[in-house]
């Protein structure tokens, strides 16, 4: 949704759970212990992977090698559930995205973006849908990208963990903004998400902030 609603304005597209799945990645490539206190923030401090976002997406490189694909894993998606625990992960995640979002124009997607990373954001958005649908939307967005999937179940109850951690966590909570717009995407088809969140956003902003692109 949030790459679809940037193409419909014309804005930068930014996922900031793929930074997160990137510190993931990395981290165990190069065997970085996660609880080390002081090995994390220098890593980190170092860790420059280069970003770039366009109509496709939002995109990494590390080393020299686009790992979109790599990142789409459902182990990595396991490793960057707990590494997005981590305060010093949090912090550099978050001053990635306010650095590429720092000329404005920007459709970003996360957790805590309008409650902490961007809460001066002009429109909110908090989507939501049943845990059965979400775990039937993650099965078919891993197809073709790894040799064995977890069964239904076990998608459910991961997600359901994820909440209940994210939900709980010290350091930037999940939590729906006072001022967003709760959207049940249950029932609803893609392009009628895109469609309510395009009519709140014109709605809350001026003509000239919007530049929209037939799709």
């Amino acid at each position: 949704m949030g790459r679809l609603l940037a193409q419909s304005l014309g804005y930068i597209y930014l996922d900031s759970g793929a930074l997160y799945r990137a510190v993931a990645w990395q981290a165990n490539r190069v065997g970085l212990d996660l609880d080390d206190p002081v090995a994390l923030p220098a890593w980190l401090q170092e860790f420059q992977p280069r970003v770039t976002s366009d109509a496709q997406g939002f995109h990494l490189a590390i080393d020299g090698r686009e790992v979109d694909q790599e990142l789409r894993s459902p182990q990595v998606s396991r490793d960057a559930s707990r590494v997005a625990t981590l305060p010093p992960v949090r912090r550099w995640v978050a001053e990635h995205l306010r650095h590429l979002a720092r000329e404005g124009g920007v459709v970003a997607e996360g957790r805590d973006m309008g409650t902490v990373v961007f809460p001066e954001a002009e429109v909110k958005i908090y989507l939501d849908a049943s845990l059965a649908v979400r775990a039937a939307r993650r099965d078919k967005e891993w197809q073709n990208k790894a040799d064995s999937l977890p069964t239904p179940e076990a998608v459910m109850a991961e997600l359901a963990s994820r909440d209940r951690q994210d939900r709980t966590r010290a350091e930037a909570p999940l939590r729906l903004h006072p001022e967003a717009l709760c959207l049940d995407t249950t029932d609803l088809k893609p392009e009628e998400v895109v469609q309510q969140c395009l009519a709140r956003i014109r709605a809350a902003l001026s003509p000239g902030q919007i530049v929209e692109y037939n799709q």
